[in-house]
């Protein structure tokens, strides 16, 4: 089963910006879309509600130079959340897959149809609210998010791509 989502990790992990070219000036001025921790920087945080589930996504970027785990982690209500991965088969399901390492000097997309979290008890939230959550990533710890509510059917952050 591992080997079903070796492409779709291969896709998610892409080397790191470096050098002028990645401008990290967060320039407009909405700070829930940039979180970070030790070199670790995790930026866009959105989520879409489903039937009694939450889908979040996100950016992450490792400009450290040591691997680090994304192991789940928790919303402010205690609900938890699972990483999940849609395989790469013919049956193009999802199952959550507990952890996924991110190498040093790469980003990783959390997006629709690739790896993402699931809150399987979601709480019930508005479109264009803001939620906080607990990302855990071993071996540095938790990492406070905010979660800005989108859509159902949403499967894109506006803002996703840009310069920080």
């Amino acid at each position: 089963m591992i080997r079903t989502f070796a492409l779709c990790f291969a896709l998610a992990a892409t080397p790191a910006l470096a050098g002028d070219d990645h401008n990290h000036d967060h320039s407009h001025g909405e700070a829930e879309h940039l979180a970070e921790l030790e070199g670790l920087r995790v930026l866009h945080v959105w989520a879409v509600p489903g039937e009694g589930a939450m889908q979040i996504y996100m950016e992450v970027e490792n400009e450290s130079d040591a691997a680090v785990t994304l192991t789940g982690g928790e919303l402010h209500d205690g609900a938890e959340l699972v990483l999940y991965a849609t395989e790469v088969n013919a049956s193009g399901g999802a199952v959550a897959i507990g952890e996924i390492e991110i190498a040093p000097e790469t980003e990783m997309d959390l997006a629709p149809d690739g790896l993402y979290l699931v809150a399987e008890a979601a709480p019930e939230v508005s479109v264009g609210e803001i939620i906080e959550a607990h990302l855990e990533f071993a071996p540095l710890g938790e990492l406070e998010v905010e979660i800005e509510i989108f859509a159902p059917g949403t499967r894109t952050h506006p803002h996703a791509g840009h310069n920080h």
